[in-house]
């Protein structure tokens, strides 16, 4: 459920399966042909299928301005950047690897969880990795939004894909940020800023500065 608002949807393939023959073929043969080409077709459509569902679960092919559905809804992506950057707050490693604006149109089990049939949001994947071997806290999964539409925003607790904030040791984490926006349209926002608390150690002792990351959204 989480991530239908990463623009993910389910592969739909129709099967069409066909029996093939001669005039001079046995019914038993004629049959055992038959099921062996539609053993044969179904084996290449699952795998089609899978292929198509595994392309479908990522973004990496989804192209601004395109529209995917789901049992979610339909999901336009408005805006991307990707590859932003890597950001250091002392021992801790941020990397930002993608942004992105979405506009969906929401149906089913999503519109009731959301509330609404409608939701604009900003999102934001991002990786972790601390290189200290002392216990240290870093919580990438609260940092704040701003938008140049002048709105301000916490991550939805409820869809967000959240990194606990406790590294103890060398560890690495991912996760992804959901923002919905309250007053702006996803395609409106062309520039964001996150903002992330520095770590801190055991003794809540700030071992790195604050990271602010300042990111322009193509559209």
């Amino acid at each position: 459920m989480k991530k239908i608002l990463g623009i993910m949807f389910a592969a739909m393939l129709i099967f069409v399966l066909a029996a093939c023959g001669s005039d001079n073929t046995s019914k038993e043969e004629e049959g055992k042909t038959s099921e062996e080409e539609t053993t044969a077709s179904a084996e290449s459509n699952k795998e089609e299928a899978e292929s198509a569902e595994e392309e479908a679960t990522t973004e990496g092919g989804t192209s601004i301005g395109e529209t995917v559905s789901n049992d979610g809804g339909d999901h336009k992506l408005v805006s991307l950047a990707e590859d932003v950057g890597t950001f250091e707050s002392g021992p801790m490693t941020l990397n930002i690897t993608k942004v992105n604006g979405v506009s969906s149109t929401l149906k089913g089990d999503l519109a009731d969880l959301m509330e609404t049939d409608n939701l604009e949001y900003i999102q934001v994947d991002m990786n972790v990795e601390s290189s200290s071997d002392e216990n240290l806290s870093f919580y990438p999964s609260q940092a704040t939004l701003v938008t140049d539409t002048g709105e301000q925003l916490e991550p939805d607790m409820i869809m967000s894909e959240h990194i606990d904030g406790e590294f103890m040791g060398k560890v690495k984490k991912e996760g992804i940020n959901y923002y919905m926006l309250e007053q702006s349209k996803a395609a409106d926002v062309k520039h964001v800023k996150l903002v992330v608390d520095g770590a801190t150690d055991s003794n809540f002792e700030k071992v790195g500065e604050d990271i602010t990351v300042e990111v322009d959204l193509k559209q």
